[in-house]
């Protein structure tokens, strides 16, 4: 499904009301991604979630939601674990994670999850990383907040190293390890990806020093100009610490109605409009600098996906 050397994959909705307004279960997602595979995607994605609290969580970063969300409640089905059945069901996707929350596994521990999956996908799996964002579902499940950013540059100490192959004794504030190593190490090391919209300058400066792979998101807010301007400031940053930006992979996630289909939620932009509309405005992403665009596309579903696939042959 590669587009003008671009690579074009899939986020899967494995999340309550994920469906349309249905709530899949794992069994559905595993067949999505064995329909993504089989349609000629490059990849399939999962969120690392528990349980959103939107109204909650969204104010925390200045986009409060009306009223009438106040209260509501989002499940996830667990990422590593759906990853791994991922892994045996498909034979050819990539998976990747958007992203994972280091603070939420010990990090040593995420490191032997992703050597195991990256064994059972025969190397396709793509290691994205994050310092974690909702308060709400980190207080409900009893994680740590503050210092997230912290724990996250601690948890970078740990986790590539031991992907390569490397012992590791570690002693920080927040984590220790000691000559610790992943056995039986299966022979790739998969590649690191961090998420990162746009954040402060430690976090521009980690995904410069550890990075092979950055994300950005903009799924709810899909403009170019949004991109560009995350992409110019992780740019920057590449050059002001040492890394040469290209050779630093970028991704976008981005968001993708298909025609007939509106936003769900108010507020929310995305590509839309007729067949020609949409394959255009997506014609206009291929465009920048970018290596690989993950779709969050509405509706999801077998058809949806075969319906996409089509469109995409227009661009």
């Amino acid at each position: 499904m590669s587009i003008r050397g671009k690579k074009v994959g899939l986020l899967l909705p494995h999340w309550e009301r994920g469906l349309g307004r249905e709530t899949p279960a794992c069994s559905d997602i595993v067949g999505l991604a064995k329909c993504a595979d089989d349609s000629g995607f490059d990849s399939v994605w999962l969120v690392d979630h528990f349980l959103i609290e939107p109204y909650v969580d969204e104010a925390e970063y200045g986009d409060p939601l009306p009223e009438h969300r106040k209260g509501v409640k989002v499940g996830v089905w667990e990422c590593w674990t759906l990853a791994a059945a991922l892994a045996v069901a498909t034979e050819r996707v990539e998976i990747g994670t958007l992203v994972s929350n280091t603070g939420y596994r010990n990090p040593a521990l995420l490191a032997q999850m992703m050597n195991t999956i990256d064994d059972l996908s025969q190397g396709r799996l793509i290691a994205g990383l994050g310092a974690g964002d909702y308060p709400a579902e980190h207080k409900a499940f009893g994680y740590p907040y503050e210092r997230r950013v912290g724990r996250f540059e601690e948890a970078l100490q740990i986790i590539p190293p031991l992907l390569r192959g490397e012992k590791v004794t570690f002693q920080g504030e927040f984590y220790e390890t000691f000559d610790a190593e992943l056995r039986p190490k299966y022979s790739r090391v998969p590649p690191i990806l961090i998420g990162l919209l746009k954040g402060g300058p430690r976090m521009k400066r980690l995904v410069a020093q550890y990075a092979d792979q950055w994300n950005c998101w903009v799924v709810e807010d899909t403009r170019i100009e949004l991109y560009r301007e995350s992409h110019d400031a992780i740019v920057q940053a590449c050059e002001k610490h040492g890394r040469d930006p290209a050779a630093l992979r970028k991704n976008a996630a981005i968001g993708v109605c298909l025609p007939g289909f509106t936003p769900e939620y108010q507020g929310e932009t995305r590509l839309s409009g007729s067949t020609e509309e949409i394959a255009e405005q997506f014609g206009k992403f291929l465009e920048q600098d970018v290596d690989h665009l993950v779709v969050s596309l509405r509706p999801f579903s077998r058809d949806g996906i075969e319906n996409f696939a089509e469109l995409l042959q227009r661009v």
